[in-house]
């Protein structure tokens, strides 16, 4: 087994966090820079944070766990896998590392560091839409590590958030520090800074569920 640093796996939950957040908001950004319809927008935004996701927890699994997301270090602590002080420095982490993402990526189409965003998203149905999608992906992520299939959670954490986006009213955010993130760009995947709290509270009702869940599921397993 490799022996990693803490300062390592501090650095690889920020840096995991910050490539998503860069990709959706820099998608956004994109897709607004080509004038692509709702449609193609949607696909392109999609597909590249389904393939960074991928590629991010392959590259980082064995640094960190990779978790990238708050809901999965919080049940991560309920399940005793990880401390409430590592748990707590991760999450910080991942914070920054999803508002430095959508800095990076507001730089990179020579938009202000920091915008406003102005898009409402705290509404009855997609705020369901994030318990979905929350509670889908943890589970996900439960399941595969309780099959010994951790190889294939790069893989399916990708494809989940490419279908979330598709299925769910939210798009599915599906990660607190991924909306923080989402509200320092005026990108179309941003969102209002009103709507994070309850956003962020619906996805830990997801996150719960899914705990809930996996316990009944894997009982006596």
């Amino acid at each position: 087994m490799t022996i990693v640093s803490q300062p390592q796996k501090y650095l690889a939950e920020f840096l995991g966090t910050a490539g998503i957040v860069a990709t959706v908001t820099g998608a956004g950004h994109m897709a607004t820079s080509l004038g692509a319809d709702s449609t193609v927008g949607l696909m392109m935004i999609a597909f590249a944070v389904g393939a960074v996701l991928f590629g991010a927890i392959t590259m980082l699994a064995p640094i960190s766990g990779a978790h990238f997301n708050p809901a999965v270090t919080i049940v991560m602590g309920l399940r005793k896998q990880i401390s409430a002080l590592e748990g707590s420095l991760y999450i910080a982490m991942q914070i920054l590392g999803g508002i430095g993402g959508a800095i990076v990526a507001n730089l990179m189409f020579d938009k202000a560091w920091v915008s406003a965003n102005t898009t409402v998203r705290a509404v009855g149905g997609s705020m369901l839409g994030e318990v979905v999608a929350t509670f889908g992906l943890v589970l996900l992520i439960l399941m595969l590590v309780h099959h010994n299939l951790g190889g294939y959670i790069g893989a399916g954490v990708g494809t989940w958030i490419i279908a979330g986006h598709f299925f769910t009213s939210s798009t599915s955010f599906a990660n607190p520090a991924v909306t923080i993130g989402r509200a320092f760009t005026d990108a179309i995947t941003g969102i209002e800074l009103a709507s994070v709290a309850p956003f962020i509270g619906m996805q830990l009702v997801g996150a719960l569920l899914a705990l809930g869940t996996y316990a009944v599921l894997t009982k006596n397993k």
